[in-house]
């Protein structure tokens, strides 16, 4: 099978990328899948990048503890004031050795995230409605709390407009 962005040479890689509701099967040869990687790399880098950067600034929010009472990974070592510092964890298992102190600042930030069941296909337009708001609402007090105004002022006016179109 050729290669689906060069067309001329055989692919090596397939993968199946699912998007929203569309399937697509996606067939790379070698140099165009090292391109492609290369370049989703690059992305999923500055993702990271931003996401140690908004752990950081939640964990400026939380409780302060000091030195005396910091705790540490048993397997690597890493302290719970390093991990705040860098925001980044040293091993899989500082998930569970920092398990209390995230609980902590997670509840300091009313981040409540829990399952909220399925709806079902032919449910009530009354149910999806709700829920969309309840989604909408959560989004707006995360921004509010990470002093992100401009998009609190966005979702705002998303609440407005659904309750205006839908007479809520």
């Amino acid at each position: 099978m050729l290669c689906d962005v060069c067309k001329e040479r055989e692919s090596v890689i397939s993968y199946t990328k699912i998007n929203e509701n569309q399937v697509e099967e996606v067939h790379l040869c070698e140099v165009c899948a090292e391109k492609r990687f290369k370049m989703d790399f690059a992305t999923y880098q500055d993702i990271m990048s931003k996401i140690e950067e908004a752990l950081k600034g939640i964990l400026k929010l939380g409780p302060q503890y000091h030195d005396s009472e910091d705790i540490a990974c048993e397997y690597c070592n890493r302290t719970f004031t390093e991990f705040k510092n860098t925001g980044v964890l040293g091993c899989p298992h500082c998930y569970k050795a920092f398990e209390k102190e995230f609980d902590k600042y997670l509840n300091a930030l009313n981040l409540k995230d829990g399952y909220k069941g399925k709806i079902p296909k032919n449910a009530d337009e009354y149910l999806l409605l709700n829920r969309k708001l309840n989604e909408l609402k959560s989004k707006l007090d995360i921004a509010i709390s990470m002093e992100e105004y401009e998009k609190a002022a966005e979702l705002r006016d998303e609440i407005k407009d659904l309750k205006e179109e839908k007479n809520v």
